[in-house]
């Protein structure tokens, strides 16, 4: 399986905080059956005060936490990325070289401030996929707009928009109500992959890709499951097209408490 989204690096974020614990985040990542893992730090933003990214910097910790794994002979292939804040100037920010692109291929991982609207959201994705980036949305599930009605995915789904599901989301981690959504946004093809968004053990935010995985295949099928952990994962890595299930409209869900 391939996990497109993971704060493995360590002492850059709010993920790990020691190479020990960067190792032993990998060493579960492997056990869990995950082969690619993509370091995905949160990158320097207007608001970020839990961040110390920059390009170097992440760059030194990836040759860092590779060289370990190598030294341990954990089978774990390490990929760069950034989990970048969607705001006015990332953009141009990425252009410079600022912020780091998936390691191979022109997808970008994108998150946004949680009550963000749909609007400003699909304005700065835009500008992603105008400069002739495919564009990964972190956690949709997380934004209140989605909370409120998560039909609001169907319009930039139908544009190339990415969605990333996190499993803790789908396993109940995050309680009933989100593990509800996660499941209905599975069986109505709003989601096109799964992400572990693994922090580390201390926070208790650990690689759970396999349980995940069975899951949705058994909410709809094993086809899904591996499209959803290997399939497509591999396709945005290459640039390749995506063969996504047709998504649907997700009926009488009650969000009046995000309204």
């Amino acid at each position: 399986m391939i996990d497109l989204h993971s704060h493995i690096l360590h002492n850059i974020d709010d993920g790990t905080r020691s190479l020990q614990e960067a190792v032993a985040l990998a060493r579960a990542a492997v056990a869990d059956g995950v082969t690619i893992m993509a370091a995905t730090p949160h990158g320097a933003s207007s608001v970020s005060t839990w961040t110390r990214y920059e390009v170097d910097l992440a760059r030194k910790r990836l040759a860092e936490v590779r060289a370990a794994l190598a030294h341990e002979e954990v089978p774990l292939q390490l990929i760069s990325g950034t989990e970048i804040y969607g705001e006015p100037g990332a953009l141009e920010r990425l252009q410079a070289g600022a912020l780091l692109p998936y390691e191979t291929g022109r997808a970008v991982l994108v998150e946004f401030p949680l009550h963000i609207t749909p609007q400003a959201a699909e304005q700065i994705i835009f500008g992603f996929q105008l400069a002739g980036y495919r564009v990964v949305l972190a956690h949709p599930e997380r934004y209140h707009f989605v909370l409120r009605d998560p039909n609001t995915l169907l319009p930039m789904i139908e544009r190339g928009i990415v969605m990333q599901l996190t499993c803790d989301a789908l396993l109940g981690v995050q309680g009933s109500r989100m593990k509800m959504l996660g499941e209905l946004m599975v069986q109505h093809g709003l989601v096109q992959i799964l992400a572990t968004d693994a922090h580390g053990l201390h926070l208790g935010r650990v690689p759970n890709l396999g349980a995940a995985r069975i899951r949705v295949a058994q909410l709809v099928s094993e086809q899904l499951a591996d499209a959803l952990t290997r399939l497509h994962p591999e396709a945005i890595l290459a640039d390749a097209p995506l063969t996504p299930m047709p998504p649907s409209r997700i009926r009488n869900w009650d969000g009046s408490r995000y309204a």
